[in-house]
């Protein structure tokens, strides 16, 4: 085992070649669950706590950072955590002015939706436009082929709302199709597989580390909705090549990303919007309108632009939120420095 199998980039490699001397340890953070953390090395999977440093500095390491260790007698103390070369995260809804990482340092993403009653165009989109953010690879996987009669039909949705993005349509209890999937990994490729619960990312990513490794519950019939398995986030070494990161499924994905990227995502929106007749157009009643020509010709699916602008407006409601967030928490900071000045200047005769 190298460190190349586990997964860093030679730019990773180099960062810590200039920065650290030999007496230093890389490794990867393999486990997460609230402040307990484990580190994959050369050596082995060891536990590990982090300095105070790195606490005050709201460096917390996630599940899939390369992070710089100190050997100590019963664990390792991480010090350090390297350049990302992709970050997933969400906004955090118990801190609206921090984002809550979900997996680092991913070259793919795996998309899982069922065909079944989990089938939503809607929150595939988000999905992609978050995975775009992180500066991964986003890859959607349609599962369940076998519990229903026609899945062609949706399969030629997907492909309509999602452009330019590979496509893989599985049944994993019957075992179709399954190898498209180990095929996409290769010696040092880390992937991650997001989704709602029950959709068989935890039967996947068995499958594709050779045992049952992770716990997997059945669906629910009534609403084909899935039990919560996954309770922690960890990483696993594929049989043949590659890394699977298992995180927990996601009930909802509050965005975090910025209007590039979204105009990006539904870049046909975007080229329809650059030849409207007015430069300000807002695609609603003005003459001239190439976006809302395409509507009512047919060329432009009405759902994906309604979900094109409820994106925008959820993007600039948690922008607005967390600006706000931000600014309290200064003004906060800064009245108790105040008061810690006068204090400190209060002179006692």
């Amino acid at each position: 085992m190298n460190l190349y199998q586990l997964g860093i980039k030679q730019a990773q490699l180099n960062y810590f070649k200039e920065k650290y001397s030999n007496d230093f340890q890389l490794g990867r953070i393999s486990f997460v669950a609230k402040n307990h953390f484990k580190v994959l090395t050369i050596s082995g999977e060891f536990k590990a706590e982090i300095t105070q440093k790195l606490v005050h500095n709201d460096a917390i390491p996630a599940i899939g950072d390369w992070v710089v260790i100190n050997n100590l007698d019963d664990f390792k103390l991480i010090i350090d955590i390297l350049p990302r070369i992709s970050e997933l995260k969400r906004q955090s809804k118990k801190h609206e002015s921090l984002n809550q990482y979900i997996a680092t340092n991913l070259d793919e993403v795996f998309v899982v939706m069922g065909l079944d009653d989990d089938f939503n165009l809607n929150r595939l989109e988000r999905y992609i436009i978050q995975i775009t953010e992180s500066r991964a690879n986003p890859v959607v996987i349609l599962n369940k082929l076998d519990a229903v009669d026609y899945y062609d039909d949706k399969v030629k949705l997907v492909e309509d709302r999602v452009v330019d993005v590979p496509i893989i349509v599985t049944s994993v209890t019957k075992n179709i199709n399954v190898e498209q999937i180990k095929n996409r990994f290769y010696e040092g490729m880390t992937a991650t597989l997001v989704g709602s619960s029950g959709v068989g990312k935890s039967s996947i990513a068995n499958i594709l580390i050779g045992n049952d490794a992770l716990k997997i519950n059945s669906t629910r019939e009534s609403d084909s909705k899935g039990r919560h398995t996954t309770t922690h986030r960890g990483l696993y070494l594929l049989e043949d090549n590659g890394i699977i990161i298992d995180t927990p499924g996601m009930r909802s994905l509050s965005l975090s990303a910025d209007k590039e990227n979204i105009d990006n995502s539904f870049g046909d929106i975007k080229k329809l919007a650059q030849n409207c007749k007015f430069k300000d157009c807002a695609h609603k009643d003005e003459p001239g309108c190439k976006v809302q020509e395409a509507i009512l010709s047919g060329v432009l699916d009405v759902n994906r632009y309604d979900n094109y602008l409820k994106v925008l407006k959820e993007v600039a409601f948690n922008e607005s939120k967390t600006s706000k967030k931000a600014a309290s928490e200064k003004k906060k900071e800064w009245k108790n420095v105040a008061k810690s000045n006068r204090k400190r200047n209060k002179v006692k005769y």
